[in-house]
């Protein structure tokens, strides 16, 4: 039986995307189509979801790491050599539209019901103080305890270690059976999860393949709208 659901949170809970993208709209110095602006955004998530370990272990500094991450992102796009400037004018664009962000259209009713059903909670990676302003943003306090969040740099843990979450579920008083997992990174989210003994839902709502999967997830949801209608069922389920 499901206790305890518990999310990711960027591109999960809110389309990361648009703000990365607004952020380029202001910065570089010419618009991108869809096509550009979706290739140049996977590889800055695929750069920030297998490399943010190099920060927690200090082997880059967070400035080096954003500097990367960007040059990563844009290196297809056969541009000029990324400044320094340029990465700094960006973060500050990118940050200020993060303070803009909004949860998928339809979810905060659901995690409202969630919230009274279950145990909710959120496991991320990333900068404590950029990931706290994300989630205050989104006014995730309305649906998850402080207690029930979180955030590898306050943990000294990161994903894809299994032990982030066996970690969450012993101080939740959760057993790992009882314990579902909400992630869009098939690699990152889901095989860490699994490994740790929770149940997964995958939300690929980027479409993306999941090359030789080393586990298979229980739920794969491909839209917005699919997960409200997941998560509503299985609060129409415990409530019977």
């Amino acid at each position: 039986m499901i206790k305890a659901i518990i999310f990711d949170v960027d591109d999960t809970l809110y389309d990361q995307k648009s703000p990365f993208g607004d952020a380029l709209a202001q910065t570089f110095d010419r618009p991108l189509d869809a096509t550009e602006l979706a290739l140049v955004f996977k590889r800055f998530r695929d750069f920030t979801d297998h490399t943010f370990n190099q920060v927690m272990t200090n082997e880059l500094t967070l400035e080096a790491w954003q500097t990367a991450r960007l040059r990563h992102a844009m290196a297809t796009l056969n541009v000029k050599p990324i400044s320094t400037d340029w990465v700094i004018q960006f973060e500050m664009a990118y940050h200020q539209a993060l303070t803009k962000i909004h949860l998928f259209d339809g979810l905060g009713p659901v995690l409202a019901k969630l919230s009274h059903c279950f145990k909710i909670g959120i496991i991320t990676n990333g900068p404590a103080a950029i990931q706290r302003q994300k989630l205050h943003q989104l006014q995730i306090e309305r649906y998850v305890h402080p207690d029930n969040i979180f955030i590898s740099e306050e943990l000294g843990l990161a994903k894809p270690d299994p032990s982030i979450f066996t970690t969450w579920a012993h101080q939740s008083g959760i057993r790992a059976n009882q314990a579902v997992y909400v992630g869009d990174n098939a690699a990152l989210d889901m095989t860490s999860a699994k490994h740790a003994g929770w149940q997964t839902f995958w939300f690929n709502h980027r479409q993306n393949l999941q090359a030789q999967p080393t586990v298979i997830p229980d739920q794969i949801i491909q839209t917005p709208a699919e997960l409200s209608e997941l998560l509503m069922a299985l609060v129409q389920a415990a409530t019977v």
